[in-house]
């Protein structure tokens, strides 16, 4: 039986954080009766934890369950669209390994491979060495198709500093620097686009995993530039751009740039005053 109290409070607490203070009390007051219908159609034994998934675009409740191809973790999101543009860009993702498999999708529901232990690496004590993510950078963005993407990269930075800049922050130098790098391109490739390490999983057998993409199509510093700018304090941050270019191939002056682009986007979602002072002494070349 699904704690509906449970969820609406996880729920109503994100939109608080967000200051949007919206919860579709519609769709999760049915939650029940579709996660029963998908268990029946896809025979699925549900699990009594109950998880959540807050990214840009989708919210979602998170069931883990157990179902004829093994252990797996039902996704259920009222953005019925939003939730399958991400199932799309995760079979484009696939033959990379670095990304839950998509075992059936359904309107509103995706059920994926279940990634264990699947805690997020973000909080972690020890988070992944340079060397180790470049590898798993370099597998992510060696397959799908750019074409694929259903925006570019200049219109989900368009997304990404309206929100900043509704929340107060003067995001002026970080627009101009996104727009020299923009004017001037790299390679283009299939980008995750929401890379931060909330959204990159530990997996006993497989690694770091992505989950939850916002794609897009650009270069790949823009992905790389979240493993740096999660940094503490600008020494680390430094030290990973420096290591991360090194170890994944990357023009170390390109990866700077899109990290100082990027800082303050970091800031605006950061409630740690001395984190959010650290981004953005980074944001102004202050190292």
């Amino acid at each position: 039986m699904l704690d509906l109290d449970e969820i609406t409070a996880k729920f109503q607490a994100t939109a608080d954080y967000a200051s949007t203070g919206k919860v579709n009390h519609r769709w999760l007051g049915a939650l029940p009766e579709q996660v029963a219908a998908l268990a029946r159609e896809w025979e699925l034994e549900i699990g009594s934890d109950i998880g959540t998934d807050f990214t840009a675009r989708v919210s979602a409740v998170l069931l883990p369950c157990t179902g004829p191809r093994g252990a797996a973790s039902l996704k259920l999101a009222a953005d019925s669209h939003a939730l399958a543009e991400e199932v799309a860009m995760l079979r484009q993702f696939a033959p990379s390994g670095r990304v839950p498999g998509v075992l059936a999708a359904a309107r509103g529901a995706a059920l994926l491979e279940a990634v264990v232990p699947g805690t997020s690496v973000e909080p972690l004590p020890e988070q992944p060495a340079p060397a180790e993510y470049a590898r798993f950078l370099n597998e992510l963005h060696a397959v799908g198709d750019p074409a694929a993407a259903p925006r570019r990269i200049a219109d989900w930075l368009q997304v990404l500093y309206g929100w900043s800049e509704r929340g107060g922050l003067d995001c002026a130098s970080s627009r101009r620097i996104s727009a020299e790098l923009l004017a001037d391109p790299a390679e283009q490739v299939l980008l995750h686009g929401d890379l931060h390490l909330g959204n990159v999983l530990a997996s006993d057998t497989r690694g770091l995993i992505a989950r939850s993409p916002i794609a897009c199509v650009g270069e790949r510093c823009f992905d790389a530039a979240d493993y740096v700018l999660e940094g503490w304090d600008r020494t680390v941050m430094v030290r990973r751009r420096d290591e991360l270019a090194d170890a994944a191939g990357l023009d170390a002056d390109r990866l700077d740039a899109w990290c100082r682009a990027l800082a303050p986007l970091g800031a605006s979602r950061s409630k740690i005053p001395e984190r959010v002072s650290e981004l953005l002494a980074f944001a102004r070349g202050e190292y």
